[in-house]
């Protein structure tokens, strides 16, 4: 898996022109700066002609469902001055007195030009005053359907204003909002950790005005890897968003606890099988088993693979004789149809039939005997 700390070759490509005072903000934004409720690392471009000692560069931001591009721009003559700044939003800052920088970026003002993470406070507290630059927007129409919907939304107690981006533009506004799900066991359950799965509980909701029916939820890598495709309930005209957001949030974690659900029934199934068969254990863990098994000098091997939507998926059962083998391999036979009640029933009577096709001669009524 590509770790995110690793820069991309046009990120190193960029990093390798800057001027080499200027690099370890840059090194710094790119390797441990992460914005936005997507947790999105920040990606860079090079401004102008390349030169191995340039002094600007673009900072591509994560914002809504946005990129927001802002110049970063240093003096080679004065290294030690904190850096200018321009803005693909010309809105934004454009009246800013000191007051305001003090309030807002107070890092921009107590620039250290020691500290490899200058530029990336200065950037963390400029994302936060866009922020409010986009809410104060929001707010010069109070009669809008979206104005209501974002001061209504923050009276449901699951959402505050740190749990929502907002992105204004003539009469189109966005709102990202990150829903509280409950992820906390899923990296047990998949023996992956935080590190391998960043974002790991990011779960977005984005809805524009004035066409709110058309939701789009937003899930990391890693929880899409674990819910799959997730249909959202309609979202009607009427509708509003403090009834959705709670009721999107509890389809998302009604999901997680099935799976949870799930795999207690899938581990309780190979402890009872391994309990029951411990003398023919082969090898386990916590979603498969092997087993060896003999009748009538038919040594066989059984191997349980349960997948993660066990029970709605059944298990896949793969037989394997331990002295037949078809050009130089074991003689193997996969059984995908295995119901989850009358189990031992079943893989008794396949392991008959496929002892016959491997002695070559037809099945009989005789059962084996896990027991044996």
């Amino acid at each position: 898996m590509i770790q995110y700390s690793v820069m991309s070759t046009e990120n190193l490509s960029v990093l390798s022109d800057i001027a080499p005072p200027f690099r370890p903000y840059v090194q710094n934004i790119y390797q441990d700066l992460e914005l936005g409720l997507c947790k999105t690392k920040v990606d860079l471009e090079r401004m102008g002609c390349s030169d191995e000692n340039e002094t600007q560069f673009r900072i591509v931001l994560p914002y809504c469902s946005k990129k927001l591009k802002w110049d970063v721009i240093f003096d080679a003559s004065v290294p030690w001055f904190a850096p200018d700044f321009k803005f693909d939003d010309e809105s934004f800052l454009n009246n800013a007195d000191d007051e305001c920088i003090l309030q807002h970026i107070p890092s921009l003002l107590k620039w250290d030009a020691n500290d490899p993470k200058s530029l990336s406070h200065v950037i963390s507290e400029m994302i936060n005053l866009y922020k409010l630059h986009q809410i104060k927007k929001l707010g010069e129409d109070e009669s809008s359907r979206a104005y209501f919907e974002y001061s209504a939304l923050l009276g449901n107690a699951l959402t505050t204003k740190q749990d929502i981006e907002v992105w204004v533009t003539g009469h189109l506004v966005e709102f990202l909002i990150k829903l509280k799900v409950d992820t906390s066991r899923l990296p047990e359950l998949y023996n992956e950790g935080i590190a391998q799965n960043p974002g790991i509980d990011t779960a977005l909701l984005l809805v524009r005005y004035p066409n709110s029916t058309n939701a789009e939820l937003i899930l990391s890598p890693f929880l899409t890897k674990v819910l799959g495709n997730i249909t959202l309930p309609m979202m009607h005209q009427s509708g509003v968003l403090m009834d959705y957001v709670p009721m999107v949030t509890e389809l998302l974690n009604n999901k997680i606890q099935d799976i949870l659900t799930n795999d207690r029934l899938k581990r309780e199934l190979l402890a009872q099988l391994i309990v029951k068969y411990e003398g023919a254990v082969l090898e386990h863990d916590a979603n498969s088993a092997a087993f060896l098994f003999e009748m009538n000098d038919f040594h066989w091997i059984l191997q349980i693979d349960i997948g993660i939507r066990f029970p709605e998926n059944l298990p896949v059962l793969t037989l394997r004789s331990v002295y037949h083998n078809n050009k130089g391999k074991p003689k193997f036979k996969v059984l995908t149809a295995c119901p989850y009640s009358n189990f031992e029933m079943y893989i008794e009577q396949q392991v008959q039939i496929f002892k016959n096709e491997c002695k070559g001669f037809s099945s009989s009524n005789q059962l084996v005997n896990l027991e044996s």
